[in-house]
């Protein structure tokens, strides 16, 4: 297969350099209005080629991922739309969803698929220069198919994403900016206040206050260290999201006020171990051990069928490890296969589906 990456800073990068090493892709182009980004790209061997726009590295290719700024998709979308072929797919890295995903399909033709994607994975450190192939190894990659995913196209993304290491996860577009407003735009933004308030008091009255950063507040204000005009674009784009959750922030940030200003040590302790606690049981990025088990549903053969099951699946946080669709000769009806690891994963997984109307078999191979 041929892959085009639009973009070749620190996530394409990095996503080229780990879909090179495999052995059914053939050749990885890329492409990026930055002249430096991909000459470094090139020389540090994270793509085969260079072409000189979108259109001419997406011309011909089986797979294209945007990796391009929030506010440049939907542009770098019409740009390769044009030269899409039928069965290609086109995917995405940017962390909003709800808005991007519909002007993608609006982009391209019929028969090409559009599969939102998002790996959550990066560092404060951007460019091709900090690009490597081992960037997504255990970490969460969520995709977001919807009613006009091809199952077969999700199948071979999925596939992909499986084997440069990421855990994959599908969510709705809608939900996965709500989900995402939490768990990454508010921590750049907290992050962003606290080192502002830092260096403030530090320029203002405490000179010596920067000399006392230590390790919890070098870890917390980390990713204040990020590009600004990256998070100016995300923050447009999601702005409804991140208010709310802000709002909901402030909210907590007050109560921890109040307990403070009238001394509640029971209520503060509360909080305090409410926290470690959540903390503690974060997912990590080992993979889950266990029995693999294939859970086999009929399915109708209609648009949507393939979202609904994927998203299903993920909204109980189940990583579906292998997907595969079999259709029946006849038409109208076909079998879809998920191999998921891990007794409990999979029941978890056939609870949701159950709900959700459908009957699903369990095999052990």
């Amino acid at each position: 297969m041929r892959v085009a990456v639009v973009g070749t800073g620190l996530v394409g990068g990095s996503l080229a350099a780990a879909l090179r090493r495999l052995d059914d892709v053939a050749e990885v182009v890329g492409a990026d209005r930055d002249e430096g980004a991909v000459a470094t790209a090139l020389a540090r061997g994270l793509i085969d080629r260079a072409a000189p726009g979108a259109a001419e590295a997406a011309e011909g290719a089986d797979l294209v991922v945007l990796a391009v700024p929030v506010s440049a998709v939907e542009a770098a979308a019409k740009e390769v739309g044009s030269v899409l072929a039928p069965g290609a797919v086109l995917t995405d890295v940017a962390s909003v969803k709800a808005r991007l995903v519909p002007a993608m399909e609006a982009a391209v033709a019929p028969g090409v698929s559009v599969i939102g994607g998002h790996p959550m994975a990066g560092s404060h450190e951007g460019g091709a220069a900090h690009a490597t192939p081992d960037l997504f190894v255990g970490a969460t990659y969520l995709l977001m198919p919807t009613a006009s995913t091809d199952p077969d196209a999700y199948r071979r993304l999925h596939g992909l994403v499986s084997r440069v290491g990421a855990r994959v996860l599908a969510v709705d577009p809608a939900r996965h900016d709500l989900l995402v407003a939490v768990t990454s735009h508010l921590p750049q933004l907290a992050a962003t206040t606290l080192m502002n308030l830092a260096a403030d008091r530090a320029r203002e009255q405490d000179a010596e206050l920067l000399l006392l950063a230590a390790g919890g507040f070098r870890d917390a204000t980390r990713v204040a260290a990020s590009n600004p005009d990256l998070w100016l674009d995300i923050c447009a784009q999601n702005r409804d999201a991140i208010v709310a959750v802000l709002d909901d922030y402030r909210e907590r940030i007050g109560s921890l006020r109040s307990l403070l200003s009238v001394g509640d040590d029971v209520g503060l302790r509360r909080e305090l171990a409410d926290a470690r606690a959540a903390r503690r049981a974060l997912p990590g990025k080992e993979s889950v051990t266990g029995v693999l088990v294939e859970l086999h549903l009929p399915i109708p053969d209609r648009p949507g069928v393939i979202a609904e099951v994927a998203t299903g699946v993920g909204s109980v946080a189940v990583n579906i490890e292998d997907i595969a669709v079999e259709h029946d000769p006849e038409g109208g009806r076909g079998t879809l296969r998920l191999a998921i690891v891990g007794e409990e994963q999979a029941a978890r997984a056939r609870a949701a589906l159950e709900s959700r109307g459908y009957d699903v078999l369990e095999h052990r191979p």
